[in-house]
């Protein structure tokens, strides 16, 4: 009887077996799908070794282990990276915030929300450039935030120009109103790289609104802008643009005069021909030449005999464009590499 109850047991014995080995595994499956993205760092022996560099005493141990991870450019360095954002040393939060710009996901955009606050303003310039790369129009309240509220200009640089990755319309206002930022670096690169983005028919009102700023370098840009964005709707602003108080402004109102081929402006840059600063006296003469008019031939002749070498070289040029053979600028001089305004590329990351 006993050996027949033994027998009787095997089978209950085997299918303990079965599911305990069942279970096992639906365990093991269950802590890889629950923890193989969060903790990379105890799979990978590279970033094993970069996690324990994190914590180091050292502090370029530290900023070393950050640039390490945005150079392994894959989303499991994103935990380690992130972690960056909260070392004690700004240079490392700003090196984690920089690296995340390549970065997707909700960990990396809430990481840097999270310092857009930080007392460095590298940090939150680093934080900002990321942010507006990865985040999408979700993260734009944000960045208009910093690209119109922050103290440093720093960090209005990055932040205006974020606008133009982000590429929603709707901040095309902030976009322009930052024409009038006291720092130079946003005014006159940020700014027109992201109303280069936005820009639509809409952007004319808004420069109008700017065309008598305090700042001379902003009245400036927006005399290039309306010639680049406007139509023969914007000549009257121009015009009166023609009698601002600062030279450069003048000027570049006249060249854009010339660039809309606003003909009937004709008698408006007669008057500036004879302005005190040669500068304004060149730029409407090669005004003159864009124009095309070949009225403009009459009024180009007196400056040959101009007291400035400049206005002279440009007057004949601009004679020879109105098809005026005997006029002789000097050997390879062309006015349009003088009077080109300074645009900066988008592949330039590093002006500030």
């Amino acid at each position: 009887m006993t050996g027949g109850a033994l027998n009787r047991k095997e089978p209950c014995r085997y299918w303990l077996a079965v599911s305990l080995t069942a279970w096992w595994l639906a365990c093991a499956l269950s802590g890889i799908l629950c923890f193989g993205a969060t903790a990379p760092d105890s799979t990978n022996p590279e970033l094993e070794r970069l996690a324990r560099w994190l914590k180091s005493p050292d502090d370029s141990v530290r900023e070393d282990a950050i640039h390490e991870l945005a150079a392994i450019r894959d989303p499991v360095a994103i935990p380690l990276i992130v972690r960056g954002l909260k070392d004690t040393n700004a240079v490392i939060r700003a090196a984690a915030a920089w690296s995340l710009c390549l970065a997707s996901g909700p960990q990396a955009v809430n990481g840097l929300r999270g310092v857009l606050g930080d007392d460095n303003d590298r940090v939150r310039a680093s934080a900002v450039w990321s942010l507006s790369q990865i985040g999408g129009r979700a993260v734009l309240p944000d960045v208009v935030r910093l690209a119109t509220n922050d103290a440093s200009g720093v960090v209005r640089f990055r932040a205006v120009w974020g606008l133009a990755f982000i590429r929603d319309k709707s901040a095309l206002p902030i976009a322009v109103n930052a024409l009038g930022d006291y720092n130079n670096a946003v005014r006159e690169r940020s700014a027109l790289l992201a109303i280069d983005a936005l820009a639509d028919k809409s952007i004319v009102p808004l420069l109008l609104t700017q065309r008598n700023n305090i700042l001379p370098a902003t009245r400036r840009v927006v005399m290039y802008l309306l010639a680049k964005y406007g139509d023969s709707s914007v000549v009257p602003a121009l015009i009166d643009g023609l009698k601002d108080q600062d030279a450069l402004v003048r000027g570049e109102a006249a060249i854009s005069l010339g660039k809309l081929h606003a003909r009937n402006s004709l008698p408006a840059l007669q008057s500036i021909l004879r302005d005190p600063d040669d500068h304004v006296r060149g730029s409407a003469a090669y005004a003159l030449g864009l124009m095309g008019d070949p009225d403009g031939r009459a009024l180009l002749r007196p400056l040959l005999q101009d007291s400035s070498a400049f206005v002279r070289a440009v007057a004949a040029d601009s004679l020879q464009t109105l098809g005026d053979k005997t006029a002789k600028p000097p050997e390879g001089f062309k006015s349009s590499e003088l009077f080109t305004f300074p645009i900066y590329s988008p592949e330039q990351k590093d002006l500030y």
